[in-house]
């Protein structure tokens, strides 16, 4: 079992800093367009995928605008590390950041820092939990979908070309807000 709390600045500044956000796929999400529609198709990708999410936590941590952080831990080290803000004008809460340490994936870190997530939405009454992810990020994808969230829109111009390695398109995923999570668990 993962503990659950909220971050302290400055004091967890290098544990942050120092969390490793990279992944590794060989299969990804390649967009198919036409004029008026899209369709996202699995692509194997040979060698795999490689990527580092860059996040200078150090420099933006206290300029951050989150109204909400998670960090797990296990026996006091780092686990991983939520972010969020909620956005009252159309009542979601956008999740900026969710990272798990590769070494602790697919223990339960990212859904107790989910229903941690969920619980903070329901405090302020939020509708639904929102994210972007990209389209080679096919792990994050998998993970979401189980995990409830529905595709929801896409941006193919999002990100500045002269910035990724290869063509990424941002995918954006959303969840209803449990009403009983209790229920959630059965």
């Amino acid at each position: 079992m993962f503990t659950i709390r909220s971050a302290r600045l400055p004091q967890d500044e290098a544990a942050l800093s120092a969390l490793d956000t990279s992944f590794e796929t060989g299969v990804i999400y390649e967009p198919v367009r036409d004029a008026l529609s899209f369709a996202l198709i699995e692509k194997s990708v040979v060698p795999p995928l490689q990527k580092r999410y860059v996040i200078p936590f150090a420099d933006t941590l206290e300029r951050q605008n989150w109204d909400f952080t998670a960090i797990a831990e296990k026996n006091g080290e780092l686990a991983g590390f939520a972010a969020a803000q909620y956005a009252a004008w159309n009542r979601r809460v956008v999740i900026w950041h969710l990272y798990v340490a590769p070494a602790l994936r697919q223990q339960g870190v990212a859904t107790q820092i989910l229903a941690a997530l969920d619980t903070y939405a329901r405090s302020v009454d939020a509708r639904c939990l929102w994210l972007e992810t990209q389209n080679v990020n096919y792990p994050a994808i998998q993970f979401y979908r189980r995990s409830g969230f529905h595709f929801c829109g896409y941006d193919d111009s999002l990100y500045d070309p002269s910035s990724v390695v290869t063509e990424e398109i941002a995918l954006f995923f959303a969840r209803a807000v449990a009403a009983h999570p209790e229920r959630d668990l059965l």
